[in-house]
């Protein structure tokens, strides 16, 4: 596995000394997935955090009818894990899905816990990294169900067009909460204007 695209990741936030990437490396654990796979499920206490090398993945719940609404996307160069699940130890209300074959490197909290005690840069990452996440996603979550799909979806092409590229219309639209038709929709009057 090609893990240059985790120390990119790390070293955009702070300092990572070469000798300490190699000994870091070695509290994760390299994993794949085929399109399909859950990398854990509502009801499960995760066991790793997943920091994605390749691939895409899809955190999504179940709303009380059953249906699924998906949350958030997860692509290269990022951490999808459920890190407040593993601390506290309870189970999960949300799933993750592999939208395509991925490769991924896993931490446990127990490593996350090791790493703060034995690399101090890796302590200020996640107490820089995690707070920024935390902000992020509910800014996202607020945007999703106050702005109108138009704005979103033009978002989405300025911001993550190779999201638009990879991942089946019908997940574009269950994620901004419309239907497929109105992905349509919004795609002729953009290709319009």
């Amino acid at each position: 596995m090609d893990t240059n695209i985790f120390l990119r990741h790390l070293r955009s936030y702070v300092d990572v000394p070469d000798a300490d990437f190699g000994e870091f490396l070695k509290l994760l654990v390299p994993l794949t997935l085929k399109k399909g796979d859950h990398f854990y499920r509502a009801g499960e206490i995760p066991r790793y955090s997943p920091f994605i090398l390749q691939g895409c993945l899809r955190q999504y719940i179940l709303d009380e009818s059953g249906r699924e609404q998906i949350i958030l996307f997860n692509e290269e160069g990022n951490w999808a894990g459920q890190i407040g699940s593993m601390r506290s130890r309870l189970p999960t209300n949300v799933y993750l899905q592999a939208l395509e074959p991925c490769q991924i490197l896993g931490i446990t909290i127990e490593h996350v816990d090791l790493g703060m005690e034995r690399f101090p840069w890796y302590q200020r990452y996640f107490l820089k990294k995690y707070p920024t996440d935390h902000a992020r996603l509910l800014e996202q979550a607020n945007r999703l169900k106050t702005e109108p799909p138009e704005v979103l979806y033009r978002e989405l092409m300025e911001t993550r067009p190779s999201l638009l590229l990879r991942i089946p219309q019908h997940y574009i639209a269950n994620y901004l909460g419309v239907r497929t038709e109105t992905i349509s929709r919004i795609k002729t009057r953009l290709v319009r204007s």
